[in-house]
């Protein structure tokens, strides 16, 4: 059956290449649209949805699912402006779809209707109350795995769809001592969700399956109504999610999914690559349609990030070009160590920013946060501006936690987490006292009742605790909008924030945002859930110039720069040691590779330490990470080093004995110095100075009158 659409000439399709033409002008049934990277996706996707519209289908009966709400939100309001009427279609992520359809139909599930979703540190302090609940740490053991161990064992055994048994043993095998005390502590995490009316993410996703694989009338209807489905970023689906958009076609399977498996590289969060690869067996008639256009690197860039993935074993065959011919080749750099790795990058950077390359336009990647620590330290010491990519999501932060705890507990009553979090704000409150406190509302005949009993808590009292009787007073009033409420609890946190905080400041201008959030919204719980759901970045800003860019690679997926550098490209960082034992690992580690170097515009630069200090080992040679190693000759510059040469002068020949005398240890040799340690000898400057590069220390150059060296 010809699935293409009856007139590829359409207005809603000008501007698009051959490829993205195909792709957004199918008329329906399953497509899956292999986007490499750069090859304009988010444009395809743009134009399908404009195209649906003016072939006649229903805006709102169109869903378009991404994996962030700024993602979606971009999206839609770039189809607005090709047809208006794209302000109608829906769209927004997995979670929050989930969130919609078990808020409208959550007794369907015997859950309650007032959920509250909650994050990471809040089912770390849930799990923390199940463990001194139920005695399961006996005191004095500093072996017992922490709250934050155990709450990603559960999420991993949920994502992977795993037994908690088998998630121990794969994930930390070295707890298995504790796997009674692990699973004890997940029974009584679920159990406490249930009883207070919570739900994690984990937990969004797998009920609304639940909803509508039990319920065929909602499966029914739901899918009907939405009669054309759109998703981006399909190679980051996990199973639940692929089993989801299963249930939402399976009256018509007008899905069409777009994605990249050479750029999935979140399994550790449960991304499942095998759902872009098995697509066309579960939805059969699929058509297939490759984006390898690219739009943002030189082809030099992308000859060697086209090699990079042609070796993995498993993939859609495809090769990025560009009509940006030529470019500059690669480099790859081979100092001596992490700090000679630092010094290249350093340079290169300022003489980038001597050519009137703005600081905005450059960015250095790595596997792990700990390769940029020498960096960082570095360019703090040399007054570059640079912001890293990564820490603490806006939500996460105590300040934005203890500030929307007062708001959690009117939108559901029965969360004693934000209870216990609001009451231990009040001066003299510990842990205990608000339990106590907590138990008092509890007697209560329903949770609606709480508040009313928060006047009469015992052993509760004073100014303090007036004011926060007088706040949630205030909090309960039906008719107040959720900007109102939190300006009020803004007004009511601030001195809280002042007493707490040395760096204050900084945390009142993040509170500052929050009434912006909640401008958009309706009601209290659209605005908490949403929220939740996918925190904002408040240190976006810090972005967005002026500064160099330091990201994980992870981190940098969906973003490029002109000028980027990727750091420790060896074997043993990345790949990382542990990948190297586990095929799968192994090929994702090279999609991550791939990633990196596409996110690279203009210049890349790959720099790979011929040394590094391992403790227990010393001084170890590294490898040059095997998935460049394996590169066909051309593809990389690859100049000679010459960071350790140090030039001499000019001199007269010195006999043998004067020789020695002047250099009395030969380049290689190792020495022992009485502050630094272990180190080799690396050279001479002139005939008083001696450089040593110590294993803990890096290069140094010393006098040899006073350096009081020993052969090691």
């Amino acid at each position: 059956m010809n699935r293409i659409g009856d007139d590829l000439f359409s207005p809603a399709l000008d501007g698009l290449n051959p490829a993205q033409r195909l792709a957004a002008g199918q008329s329906g049934g399953p497509v899956l649209v292999i986007a490499g990277a750069g090859s304009g996706k988010t444009r395809t996707l743009v134009h399908r949805v404009a195209y649906l519209v003016e072939r006649g289908v229903e805006p709102s009966r169109i869903l378009l699912l991404t994996f962030t709400r700024k993602a979606a939100q971009e999206m839609l309001n770039r189809a607005r402006d090709l047809n208006p009427e794209c302000a109608r279609v829906e769209g927004g992520t997995f979670h929050s779809l989930c969130y919609r359809l078990l808020r409208a139909h959550a007794s369907r599930l015997g859950l309650n209707r007032q959920f509250t979703v909650i994050d990471r540190g809040d089912c770390e302090q849930l799990i923390r109350g199940v463990i001194n609940e139920q005695k399961l740490k006996t005191k004095g053991d500093r072996q017992f795995p922490r709250a934050r161990t155990i709450n990603d064992i559960i999420s991993k055994s949920r994502n992977q769809e795993l037994t908690l048994e088998d998630a121990i043993e794969q994930w930390a095998g070295h707890l298995l001592g504790y796997q009674e005390e692990i699973i004890k502590a997940a029974q009584g995490f679920a159990a406490a969700k249930r009883a207070q009316g919570l739900v994690d993410y984990d937990d969004l996703l797998f009920l609304a399956e639940e909803l509508l694989r039990d319920h065929d009338d909602l499966r029914r209807r739901f899918s009907k109504h939405w009669q054309h489905l759109l998703v981006d970023e399909y190679q980051d689906t996990n199973a639940v999610q692929a089993r989801l958009l299963k249930l939402l076609a399976s009256e018509h399977d007008n899905l069409m999914v777009v994605g990249d498996d050479a750029q999935s590289i979140y399994r550790f969060r449960g991304a499942r690559v095998q759902n872009i690869f098995e697509f066309p067996q579960q939805y059969p008639g699929t058509k297939v349609v490759k984006l390898e256009q690219n739009y943002r690197s030189t082809q030099a860039i992308l000859d060697l990030s086209n090699e990079v993935i042609a070796q993995a074993w498993h993939r859609y065959d495809k090769k990025l070009f560009t009509e940006r011919l030529g470019g500059k080749r690669p480099v790859l750099r081979r100092p001596r160590d992490d700090r000679s790795q630092v010094r290249l990058v350093c340079e290169r950077i300022g003489e980038l920013m001597k050519a009137d390359n703005k600081p905005e336009d450059i960015a250095v990647l790595f596997r792990a946060s700990r390769d940029s620590y020498e960096l960082e330290l570095e360019l703090t010491a040399n007054r570059v501006p640079f912001v890293k990519v990564g820490g603490f999501r806006f939500l996460e932060a105590s300040h934005i936690k203890d500030a929307l705890s007062h708001l959690r507990v009117i939108a559901n009553p029965s969360d004693f987490l934000s209870w216990q979090r609001l009451l231990m704000l009040l001066p003299g409150v510990g842990p205990k006292k608000a339990q106590r406190a907590i138990r008092h509302l509890v007697e209560a005949e329903s949770p609606e009742l709480y508040l009313g009993r928060l006047a009469s808590v015992p052993g509760l009292g004073g100014a303090a605790f007036d004011r926060l009787a007088e706040l949630m007073s205030e909090l309960s009033d039906p008719s107040a909008t959720p900007i109102t409420l939190v300006e009020a609890v803004i007004d009511y946190y601030e001195p809280i924030c002042r007493e707490t905080h040395e760096d204050y400041p900084r945390r009142l201008r993040d509170l500052e945002e929050l009434p912006g959030l909640a401008r958009g919204f309706s009601t209290l719980a659209e605005f908490m859930a949403e929220v939740v759901l996918e925190p904002p970045n408040a240190y976006a800003a810090e972005t967005q110039g002026g500064r160099i860019t330091l990201s994980t690679v992870h981190s940098a997926k969906g973003l490029e720069w002109a000028n980027v550098f990727i750091l420790w490209a060896t074997d043993g960082r990345l790949p990382p040691q542990m990948a190297l034992m586990d095929p799968e690992s192994l090929e994702e580690e090279r999609r991550l590779m791939y990633v990196a170097c596409t996110r690279a515009a203009g210049e890349l630069t790959i720099l790979a330490p011929m040394e590094s200090y391992q403790r227990g080992r010393g001084v170890v040679t590294n490898e040059l990470s095997r998935f460049l190693a394996e590169l066909p000759h051309g593809l990389l510059e690859n100049p000679r080093e010459a960071v350790f040469e140090v030039p001499q002068p000019k001199a007269a020949p010195q006999s043998r004995g004067s020789q020695h005398q002047d250099r009395p240890f030969p380049v290689g040799t190792m020495v022992e110095h009485n502050t630094f340690g272990k180190g080799r000898v690396m050279g001479y400057k002139g005939g008083k100075k001696i450089l040593v590069h110590f294993e803990r220390h890096g290069l140094k150059i010393l006098l040899l009158e006073f350096a009081n060296l020993s052969k090691a």
